[in-house]
């Protein structure tokens, strides 16, 4: 029989909160649809690396080390959070770092710009950072929503976020992949901006679309969704405190089986979608040799 669980007291929903929320994922998802899929990673392994094994070698070396870091760091973290309090603070770090990182991979162009080993650890810290976002963005979803709201914002967040992913495509497709390319009428001749496709600007500018595109929706969440208030711990007593409910937690998984096989299941499918939406696009690249028209 399944033991029962315990939720601490929430705050009053607030109107527009749950739209708020649901902005916020809105801002999180395009880097994977434009940077991890589409657009930046297959033009970094073909242009700028040039070898689509070693790229591929390198974008999975990237996210196997962000994964481990998941693995041994978000249980603890998480735990600790719950323990302190806000989470808000916590998600307004990830993000601003989430923002920098993803505008830092502009810095890219086929010959020069970063190294290899730089936009590598990139992709782990962004495998790392997506992940705290995740957990701190879901740990406000009652808060902003309630209970009874919890779905339907949830279920807002994920159209939201495919809504902007395909809006942003669009725009790439009209602004900078498509003019210069084909005799439209109603397309501009060139590249808005001014930008340069032998420097691969075109696919680069997707850094800086993502990254404000990040920045700007996530602003509501943090006016409009209540945050936990704050507990009396330290920090270091809130680090002990978490471990020690994550303890808890392992001795009694068997009392809570509904839990376990949810989170078993979650996990077997969120590493297959994961490997998907990693490589999809990186093989259309190094192996059918798509472009930006074409994977668009």
């Amino acid at each position: 029989m399944d033991a029962p669980i315990r939720t601490p007291v929430l705050p009053a929903v607030r109107p527009g909160a749950a739209t708020a929320w649901a902005l916020a994922q809105a801002a999180r998802d395009p880097f994977i649809i434009l940077i991890t899929i589409y657009i930046f990673a297959p033009y970094y392994v073909t242009r700028v690396m040039g070898d689509p094994v070693a790229g591929q070698t390198l974008v999975a070396g990237a996210n196997k080390w962000g994964g481990w870091i998941v693995m041994l760091t978000a249980p603890l973290l998480g735990a600790t959070i719950d323990r302190l309090g806000p989470r808000k603070p916590w998600l307004a770090v990830v993000i601003a770092a989430m923002t920098a990182m993803t505008a830092a991979l502009w810095f890219t162009p086929p010959l020069g710009g970063l190294s290899h080993m730089v936009v590598a650890m990139i992709f782990a810290a962004m495998t790392v950072a997506f992940a705290y976002h995740e957990m701190l963005h879901n740990a406000l979803l009652v808060p902003a929503a309630g209970l009874s709201g919890a779905a339907r914002a949830s279920g807002l967040g994920l159209a939201g976020g495919n809504a902007v992913s395909v809006l942003m495509l669009v725009g790439v497709l009209v602004a900078f992949a498509l003019p210069g390319k084909v005799a439209w009428s109603w397309l501009p001749p060139a590249p808005l901006l001014g930008l340069d496709p032998a420097l691969g600007e075109p696919d680069r500018i997707t850094t800086l679309i993502v990254a404000t595109v990040m920045a700007l929706l996530s602003i509501p969440l943090f006016i409009k969704v209540p945050d936990m208030a704050r507990t009396a711990l330290g920090f270091g007593a809130a680090v002990r405190a978490g471990g020690a409910d994550l303890a808890a937690l392992f001795r009694g998984a068997r009392g809570h089986r509904n839990v376990l096989t949810y989170l078993l299941a979650r996990m077997s499918f969120t590493d297959g979608m994961t490997a998907i939406l990693v490589f999809g696009g990186l093989l259309a690249a190094g192996t059918m040799k798509w472009g930006i028209l074409e994977m668009l």
